[in-house]
């Protein structure tokens, strides 16, 4: 077995086999699977940043053959405690070290930058793979992984309740596919290197396009109860006179979303940060549609983000979801993604799918988004270790 080497992004023929490797073991079993293009994922390893550190690394077999994959993620400016990561261990090459191997590599990348809460994901699909929205979705060889990929955006990107925040954590059922009490190859792969699962979160998905006059009709129930707000659009680069309230709203994010047991500090949003991540986007050939709530006394009230890239624009991406506390209770969830469902699909009527991830004890937006017509696919497990 080879020592892990770290790969160069700025190498084209050494990244490109690096994420052919990576890419089939996120995708692995799982038809719903999204994942950051290979030119996406790129574009954020090699362009630098002020809030972001990433590596990528492979591990090669006696043949040279790269077998596994590791990812880390390193939050530079808030949450500066913490390393994201993916390791992904080719199914024909697994129960021969390598997981255990990268995981050793992972250990040491800790230390180096000084982390000490490790995050990964375990994604346990809850249909068949014969349910899959198309062919190209689904793997063409098999593998394991332990992730922490999510192409909506850099932050955290989970939905947040439009009404009030649940005071418990729950724990859902066994998705399909899983026997009860079994753990799947990636539960046990993270039990192995000492994770601990820490919250869990369901995966949808939403068909589109759907009827203009549902959409229509969803939003003018909604706006019942909200009037007074100004509901306001934008494509990709937000206004600069909302950029500060829209920064101050972001920072609220992640603190707003159920986290579990996730040890998390609240992200630290302003206009070079969201300038930043636009930029990012442009590179990416990524589109955004932001729709945000403005209160009757001109103040933010909530806001939703849908993505869109020119690389695959069958696949839509549903960001940050959030209604302020002070304005919830007005049905402005419903009518933010009312509205940016609609603002996008005048721009793109083809087929498209929208993924979409939500705590299960997220009854609000959980409601919002079954108004909508979303359905499960994927059981999302983040896992964590403390070292």
């Amino acid at each position: 077995m080879s020592t892990p080497e770290r790969v160069d992004p700025h190498d084209t023929s050494a990244y490109n086999a690096w994420y052919d490797a990576f890419s089939v073991a996120v995708n692995d079993d799982r038809p719903y699977a999204v994942l950051w293009s290979r030119d996406e994922l790129r574009v954020g390893l090699v362009q630098d940043s002020a809030y972001w550190a990433k590596e990528i690394w492979a591990l090669r077999d006696d043949a040279g053959e790269i077998v596994g994959t590791l990812f880390v993620q390193l939050p530079l400016l808030d949450n500066a405690f913490r390393l994201n990561a993916t390791i992904g261990v080719l199914r024909e090459a697994r129960r021969r070290g390598h997981g255990r191997t990268l995981g050793r590599l992972l250990e040491d990348r800790a230390r180096q930058h000084g982390r000490t809460a490790l995050v990964a994901q375990v994604d346990v699909p809850t249909l068949p793979a014969s349910s899959a929205p198309s062919a190209s979705s689904a793997p063409t060889r098999a593998a394991g992984a332990i992730s922490r990929v999510n192409p909506a955006s850099e932050p955290l990107a989970h939905e947040i309740p439009v009404g009030q925040r649940a005071t418990s954590e729950v724990d859902p059922p066994n998705a399909q596919g899983a026997e009860a009490g079994e753990p799947t190859a990636g539960q046990a792969f993270a039990t192995a290197l000492g994770f601990s699962a820490a919250n869990f979160e369901m995966h949808r998905v939403l068909e589109l396009p759907l009827d203009p006059a549902v959409l229509e009709q969803l939003a003018a129930k909604a706006a019942e109860r909200h009037a007074g707000y100004e509901l306001r659009t934008w494509r990709d680069r937000c206004p600069d006179d909302m950029i500060d309230e829209f920064g101050a709203l972001m920072s609220t994010f992640v603190l707003e979303a159920p986290q579990g047991e996730l040890e998390v500090e609240a992200e630290r949003w302003d206009a070079p940060r969201i300038r930043e991540v636009e930029a990012q986007n442009r590179a990416r050939r990524r589109h955004s549609w932001t729709t945000v709530a403005i209160a009757p006394d001109g103040t933010l009230a909530g806001h939703t983000e849908l993505h869109v890239g020119d690389d695959d624009p069958g696949k839509v991406f549903q960001s940050g979801t959030l209604v302020a506390p002070a304005h919830r209770g007005h049905r402005l969830g419903l009518a933010l993604k009312a509205r940016n469902h609609l603002e996008l699909q005048r721009v793109h009527d083809g087929p498209m799918v929208v993924h979409t991830w939500n705590g299960e004890q997220n009854t609000a937006m959980n409601a919002v988004n079954a108004h909508l017509g979303y359905r499960p696919v994927e059981r999302v497990e983040e896992w964590q270790r403390r070292d």
